[in-house]
C-alpha cells in the first residue's frame, strides 16, 4: 500500500535493513536466554513436576539459533517492507518476538506458557486498537476485535469437543485455545478464519514432509507434533504478507466464480 511505501533509492532504507538483521540475531539470542532462564514450571502442565530436561540447558543457540535468526530476520525484513516507518512495524516486531517464544516452547516441550500468551495478547490488542484508529488494515469495527478473539478460541474449542466425542480425548491443548484468542484480537472478524485456513495449509505441508521422510527412512510412525507453531507461522504470514494473502484469496474466489 502506498501509505507504507519505502524509498529504495534512499541509503537510509538499506541501513535500516542491515540494522534489522542485526536486531533479529540479538532478539533471537535474547529469546534463547529467556527460555533458559524462565521457571521450569512454566514449560510443563499444571499438574506435572518439571522433568530433568527442563532443569538443565533447554536451548542451545549454536545448534538452531543461526537458522532461527535467519528466519526471524526475513520476517522482520518483510515487516519493514510491508509497513515501512510506522508504528505498525514496531507492534509487529513485538508480536513476532512473542510468537517466536511460543513457537520455540511449544515446538520442543509441547507447552505454551500462559505468560507468553498474555504478553502476545497485550501486543495484539495494542496493534488492533492502533489499527482501528488509523488505517484499519485488519479491523474497522471495535467489535471485530472481540469477535475475532471469540471465533479464534471458539474454533479450537469446537475441534476439542469433536475430538472428545469421536476419539474420547482432546485434539488440542487449551494453550492453543488461549493462543488463538490472542491472535484473534489482531486478525479481527472475519479475517481470523483466513488465518486458521493458512495454519491448516502450513500444517498440511508439514505433514507431507513427514510422510516423505517416513517413506525415505522407512519409519513406522509419523510422530506427534504440536499445532502451536503452525498457528504462529500463519499469524505472522497474515500480518507481514497481508496484501499477498488477500490477492491469493481474491484470485481463488475468482477462479471458483465468487
Amino acid at each position: 500500500m502506498k501509505m507504507f511505501a519505502l524509498d529504495f533509492a534512499d541509503t537510509t532504507t538499506y541501513i535500516v535493513f542491515f540494522a534489522t538483521v542485526v536486531f533479529a540475531v540479538v532478539a533471537c539470542m535474547g529469546a534463547y536466554i529467556l527460555l533458559n532462564k524462565i521457571p521450569a514450571k512454566w514449560l510443563c502442565d499444571y499438574d506435572e513436576d518439571p522433568g530433568e530436561e527442563l532443569l538443565g540447558q533447554r536451548y542451545n543457540f549454536k545448534q538452531s539459533g543461526i537458522i532461527t535468526s535467519a528466519l526471524f530476520a526475513i520476517t522482520l525484513a518483510l515487516n519493514f517492507v510491508t509497513f515501512g516507518y510506522s508504528l505498525y512495524t514496531v507492534f509487529t516486531i513485538l508480536i513476532a518476538w512473542a510468537l517466536l517464544l511460543i513457537t520455540l516452547s511449544d515446538g520442543k516441550f509441547t507447552i505454551i506458557p500462559d505468560q507468553f500468551t498474555a504478553l502476545l495478547a497485550v501486543f495484539c490488542l495494542g496493534f488492533a486498537v492502533y489499527d482501528l484508529f488509523t488505517y484499519q488494515v485488519f479491523v474497522d469495527k471495535w467489535w471485530s476485535i472481540l469477535l475475532g478473539a471469540v471465533c479464534g478460541g471458539g474454533f479450537i474449542m469446537v475441534i476439542n469437543l469433536l475430538s472428545v466425542l469421536i476419539f474420547k480425548k482432546l485434539g488440542m491443548g487449551f494453550g492453543d485455545v488461549k493462543l488463538m484468542l490472542a491472535i484473534g484480537l489482531i486478525m479481527g472478524f472475519p479475517r481470523i478464519f483466513l488465518m486458521i485456513l493458512t495454519a491448516v495449509v502450513v500444517a498440511f505441508v508439514y505433514v507431507i514432509f513427514l510422510v516423505i521422510k517416513k517413506i525415505i527412512t522407512k519409519s513406522d510412525e509419523l510422530g506427534y507434533f504440536p499445532f502451536g507453531p503452525f498457528i504462529c507461522t500463519a499469524a505472522i504470514l497474515n500480518i507481514v504478507l497481508y496484501s499477498q494473502v488477500n490477492s491469493l484469496v481474491d484470485m481463488y474466489l475468482g477462479l471458483i466464480g465468487i
